[in-house]
């Protein structure tokens, strides 16, 4: 009989199942990667390189046509760097992810530049404008300023939607504190003009993308906040800024990782489902060989007679004789030696040990009186079905 080896073609059409499923989950993954790559200015929302509807390019290249210099940076030190003159500069800051310490934070105020926080954190808040907190979602809803900041005296309907803030009486007075687009959520932008400098707190981010900043007076709207000083610095924090020994897995990781990973696993369920085996009807499947009882009984007492284990002999009939019994009495089939000794000594009017002898304690000692015990049981079979048999 020969055999034949597989061909290389031969393997490939037999995984060509799981092959296409890689190529699917694969095609998935670089789809999933392609969409969330750019980390810090692609593909995020409020990117200012993003040209999806979520991104904001479109303010920015508005911007440059103005004669703005928009930078986009991605590490506090590059942030700092190219913010050294506070009357020609001003820095964007979108902490999404909140990367931004609180050191780190006072580092920026230390700058002496305008500051924009678009739709910063209540910990952001704390550090850099205190007395603003953090109300919840705005709905998008068209509102006016109704607040006494120039920038946006010619402004007349804005997009609210984002997030919207609230001033805590509790907060600090060093500054003065402007507070505008106000909603049913709260307040969506807080300006706070202080000394050295204006924070510039934006909850109403929809206004800003590439989807929104067409209708209303959305341009205008940002061209107020972003357009005032010659050098615009678009900061966008990164894990690089983030002290050594903090951070947790998920921030570390790139943004698309955990969608790729949901893909493939999704995949791998698919797969599983699909191609696993599924357990149908039972099928009797015809034996080549049948072999008698009698003839396996034969062969096991001729292993035990080779091995000189006369014990274990007997206890393989005992097993029977207690099963045969205990249904005989109406036991359960479960019953013990001595549940059973009780049910069968009054039928056969013997003595309980004299039974347990025979079902348990007796050890024949040659094949003689292995053959007696092996008697003895039949016989108490035999007396026991006379026993309960209807007369």
């Amino acid at each position: 009989m020969s055999v034949v080896t597989p061909t290389l073609g031969a393997r490939l059409r037999s995984a060509r199942v799981w092959i296409a499923l890689a190529a699917v989950a694969l095609a998935g993954a670089i789809v999933v990667t392609l969409l969330g790559v750019g980390g810090g200015t692609g593909g995020r929302p409020l990117g200012p390189e993003n040209a999806a509807p979520a991104g904001a390019k479109a303010v920015v290249e508005v911007l440059r046509d103005e004669g703005v210099g928009v930078t986009v940076t991605t590490s506090l030190g590059d942030t700092l760097s190219r913010s050294t003159d506070p009357t020609r500069t001003a820095i964007v800051v979108d902490d999404a992810d909140g990367f931004v310490t609180d050191s780190q934070w006072a580092r920026l105020a230390g700058t002496g530049a305008s500051l924009v926080l678009l739709a910063p954190s209540q910990t952001a808040l704390d550090s850099i404008a205190p007395g603003v907190t953090e109300a919840g979602p705005s709905d998008d809803d068209v509102v006016a300023p109704r607040c006494d900041v120039e920038i946006l005296s010619r402004v007349d309907r804005v997009d609210a939607g984002g997030v919207a803030y609230a001033i805590d009486d509790s907060g600090s007075r060093d500054s003065d504190t402007a507070a505008c687009l106000p909603t049913d959520a709260g307040l969506g932008l807080v300006e706070l003009a202080g000394p050295d400098s204006t924070v510039t707190v934006v909850g109403a981010t929809t206004a800003l993308t590439n989807e929104e900043v067409g209708s209303d007076d959305n341009a205008a709207y940002a061209l107020a906040l972003l357009g005032g000083s010659p050098e615009l610095v678009w900061y966008l924090p990164s894990a690089t800024d983030l002290p050594e020994g903090e951070g947790t897995l998920a921030t570390l990781t790139p943004s698309w990782v955990t969608p790729a990973l949901v893909v493939l696993l999704l995949t791998g369920v698919a797969a599983m489902v699909w191609r696993g085996r599924r357990l149908g009807p039972l099928v009797v499947e015809r034996l080549p060989v049948t072999v008698k009882a009698a003839e396996t009984t034969e062969g096991r007492a001729r292993l035990y007679e080779r091995s000189g284990d006369r014990r274990h002999a007997l206890d393989q009939l005992r097993i029977g004789t207690l099963g045969r019994l205990a249904r005989v009495t109406g036991l359960a089939a479960g019953a013990s030696v001595d549940e059973i000794v009780d049910r069968v000594a009054p039928l056969v009017s013997a003595p309980p040990a004299a039974l347990r002898h025979v079902l348990l304690d007796a050890d024949p000692a040659d094949d003689r009186e292995l053959l007696s015990l092996s008697d003895a049981l039949l016989d108490l079979e035999r007396a026991v079905r006379a026993a309960v048999a209807p007369s």
